[in-house]
């Protein structure tokens, strides 16, 4: 597994659960069959950090282990691909791997063709005995338009959800965050930001980024005062609209909006368009296909993955963050810095 977390997961209440079923899972000798986890839950709640941990000890563990992390939307575009060359070796060599974690199953929700095509690879996987991992953003069973094959398939094996983290387990994650960051947020400041901010771990990084850009480029200390002041920015007056998000950007980067927004792929217009669109999903809950349609009519792949792009850019680059933040301030009628 190739994916990078700069802080160690946290163990929670909330992923117990989903810990014991991947440890079943890659342990020695699974003693339940067939070899599936079915590990659902909000974006950004853990599940793929999670998973990470887990399968980093089972590589640690066991030698010249075959393994693959495949997106489902990867996973369309080879069967799409395969059907347009007739060349189906890359996904036959599927079946022989030890292990293999397929993420996002919600993505393929209307396309029966993509499960049905699922179904088959799982099949020829579970009967070869290879571990088995499914990551969705739902239930199985709150897939409406989820085949019959597939959905038993997934109650066959353990399933196991991670909900969005209580209140004290907020406060445990914003002190892990910013201890990992080498920043100190004050035990009221934390109690604080968990208590108005009911979000996932993932949001709630981004907070303590945030903190830490401020702290940084404001030079002062994060007090309760400070925490209050940022927690302004959550309190948008008005709905903001897409078209607001991109008029924005463009002038802080001094481009046009429409070439934010067309298909052009000019350097110039690459990070606007990244941040245009990971500040509409953050901002404005826009879902990734209104987002990838408004944006040149990119596909909600292209939207998912410009997000965790920038996600990782703005863990090295202060600078941006901090500019982003300065984006929301504007965006939501603070236009000052903060205090």
């Amino acid at each position: 597994m190739s994916a990078q977390y700069e802080h160690s997961l946290l163990s929670l209440p909330e992923n117990h659960f989903a810990q014991a079923a991947l440890a079943r899972l890659l342990g020695a000798d699974p003693d339940f069959s067939p070899r599936l986890v079915y590990l659902f839950g909000p974006a950004g709640v853990g599940k793929s950090h999670l998973i990470v941990e887990q399968v980093r000890r089972f590589l640690d563990t066991y030698e010249n282990v075959q393994h693959r992390l495949l997106p489902l939307y990867e996973f369309a575009t080879l069967n799409l691909e395969a059907s347009t060359t007739g060349e189906f070796e890359y996904l036959e060599q599927l079946q022989d791997l030890d292990l293999i974690v397929f993420e996002e199953l919600h993505c393929i929700e209307n396309q029966s063709w993509l499960q049905k095509k699922l179904v088959i690879l799982l099949d020829e996987l579970l009967q070869n005995e290879t571990r088995v991992v499914l990551t969705s953003q739902l239930a199985i069973g709150e897939m409406q338009q989820a085949i019959p094959k597939l959905v038993s398939r997934c109650h066959a094996g353990i399933t196991s959800s991670i909900a969005i983290p209580s209140q004290q387990s907020r406060i445990s994650l914003l002190q892990h965050f910013a201890q990992h960051r080498d920043f100190f947020l004050p035990g009221d400041a934390a109690l604080e930001l968990a208590q108005k901010l009911p979000v996932s771990p993932r949001e709630l990084l981004g907070v303590v980024v945030q903190l830490e850009a401020i702290h940084q480029f404001e030079q002062t200390e994060i007090t309760l005062e400070v925490v209050r002041n940022f927690l302004d920015l959550h309190e948008t007056p008005n709905r903001l609209t897409l078209s607001q998000i991109t008029n924005a950007v463009a002038k802080e980067f001094r481009v046009t909006a429409k070439g934010i927004r067309s298909e052009t792929r000019e350097q110039q217009f690459l990070i606007p368009r990244q941040i245009g669109m990971y500040l509409s999903r953050e901002m404005m809950q826009a879902n990734f296909a209104e987002i990838g349609h408004f944006y040149g009519k990119r596909s909600h792949s292209t939207v998912m993955h410009a997000c965790k792009t920038l996600q990782e850019k703005i863990k090295n680059n202060s600078e941006l963050e901090y500019r982003i933040v300065q984006l929301k301030r504007q965006l939501q009628g603070h236009p000052g810095k903060p205090k």
